[in-house]
């Protein structure tokens, strides 16, 4: 029975904990995560116009939901992320989510509801070794091994790029190379971090997009795609769900 003040839910990550390290609890639960439903306090920190401003309020919102037992949002996977933040919208909210787009075709403005509660995960995970790392070799003939990346990999990553953009005057980005530095532990059975920097900043374009392609395996999420019809002129769109700022904050009445 919950002890708490507030009710839980269990929410199955489409991870399915495999791609954390052993020992980690979501690794030994096959990737159920306890999450609290929303409430006021989560509305006062939605609403919260300095963290909205910073660009932490949805890392706030999970530090908040997130009550499993040895959990740190920020250990989970960016991919689990995006799931624990649906199920949360559809906890509070309901499945609903009413999205306008315009038609490719026509440029007829299209109403549609998406049903989160309907949103999947991958049909199959591939297999890792007991450190959540997946091991392959490249084109080259490189033997590669990565990780997935956390969200707190991921607030890094926003951080190195945003000092390369100042350092050299936003005309470098280094979206690539700075996430291939968070998700690469070892080239060639290299391992130190010196070292595969260099590496890393030296790869062939064929390995790297490689590299790339292989992390989104262990790095699966929810399916965040839709098809729509117009009904103008009947062209068939598909795309990714636009995610505006009713998302979280739907018309209600106070």
């Amino acid at each position: 029975m919950n002890e708490l003040m507030y009710p839980v839910e269990i929410i199955n990550l489409p991870s399915e904990g495999k791609y954390y390290p052993k020992g980690h609890p979501l690794r030994e639960n096959g990737g159920q995560l306890e999450v609290k439903y929303m409430t006021a306090k989560e509305e006062d920190i939605l609403t919260s116009t300095n963290l909205i401003a910073n660009g932490t309020v949805m890392d706030r919102l999970l530090e908040s939901i997130v009550v499993h037992t040895g959990v740190n949002p920020i250990e989970l996977t960016t991919g689990d992320v995006n799931a624990v933040l649906v199920a949360a919208r559809v906890l509070a909210y309901g499945k609903d989510y009413e999205v306008t787009i315009t038609c490719e075709e026509c440029e007829e403005s299209i109403d549609t509801v998406v049903d989160l509660s309907q949103l999947e995960g991958p049909d199959d995970l591939i297999e890792v070794d007991e450190d959540g790392y997946h091991h392959f070799t490249t084109g080259t003939g490189l033997d590669v091994v990565i990780r997935s990346m956390t969200r707190g990999d991921e607030r890094d990553a926003e951080k190195n790029e945003k000092i390369l953009q100042t350092k050299y005057n936003k005309k470098v980005s280094g979206i690539i190379t700075s996430r291939l530095k968070l998700i690469i532990v070892s080239i060639n059975g290299e391992t130190d971090k010196n070292m595969l920097a260099n590496m890393i900043d030296n790869l062939v374009v064929k390995d790297s997009q490689k590299i790339r392609r292989e992390f989104s395996n262990i790095n699966p999420t929810i399916d965040m795609t839709m098809e729509v019809t117009c009904g103008e002129c009947d062209h068939k769109m598909k795309g990714a769900i636009p995610i505006g700022v009713d998302f979280f904050w739907p018309e209600i009445e106070i």
